[in-house]
């Protein structure tokens, strides 16, 4: 019997790096199933259109970001800064570890497909309000190493602003001194926020 859900993950994970560099909608379905290495029927039996190959990407992307970034910090260290800076190291690692600054895929997707679908743009606010809640949740652990007039919601969409400012710029240019000052301004946000000891 065949797995579906292992054959739906390994065409989300086939087609996901080509996604990233042309974006959903300058790919073709035909460039999707030649990369997937799935027959019309067999992709069809996961994913209805392109649209919603769309939407699992964005959720397949989340559950990555969580795996691979959010849940690692809080067992990396129990101080909530040094979570936040590692959070920060390791997706500037990610991005400088791929020679052409490919930027953060949900931000792409924002740009290639927010205009054409409400449901996109619905689903991107979803998945980034998530990610800032989770940094949010990890800065209100801070409070206590934050000034006092700091807010931990307002400073944790801050930062989503500069990383997401620092893969967008890097990808642009395709400049890793850019993208590492980019990371380096998010780290500084971070660190204005702190008590100076």
């Amino acid at each position: 019997m065949v797995n579906l859900k292992r054959t739906r993950e390994d065409i989300l994970k086939s087609v996901i790096n080509t996604v990233h560099r042309q974006g959903l909608t300058a790919t073709g379905l035909s460039e999707l199933f030649k990369v997937s290495g799935a027959s019309s029927g067999s992709f069809y039996n996961y994913f209805r259109s392109k649209h919603e190959l769309g939407h699992a990407l964005i959720d397949y992307e989340w559950a990555q970001l969580q795996q691979a970034v959010l849940k690692p910090a809080i067992v990396q260290t129990e101080n909530p800064v040094e979570q936040m800076l590692w959070i920060l190291d390791r997706l500037e690692a990610k991005q400088l570890s791929d020679p052409k600054c490919g930027g953060c895929l949900l931000g792409n997707l924002v740009v290639d497909l927010v205009e054409q679908d409400a449901s996109f743009r619905e689903h991107l606010v979803e998945v980034f309000g998530q990610w800032e809640s989770a940094i949010a949740q990890i800065l209100r652990q801070a409070k206590p190493q934050l000034k006092p007039d700091i807010k931990p919601d307002i400073l944790a969409e801050q930062l989503i602003t500069a990383i997401e400012g620092a893969m967008l710029m890097g990808k642009l240019h395709q400049n890793s001194a850019k993208l590492r000052r980019g990371f380096d301004s998010a780290r500084q946000l971070l660190g204005y926020a702190l008590i100076e000891r």
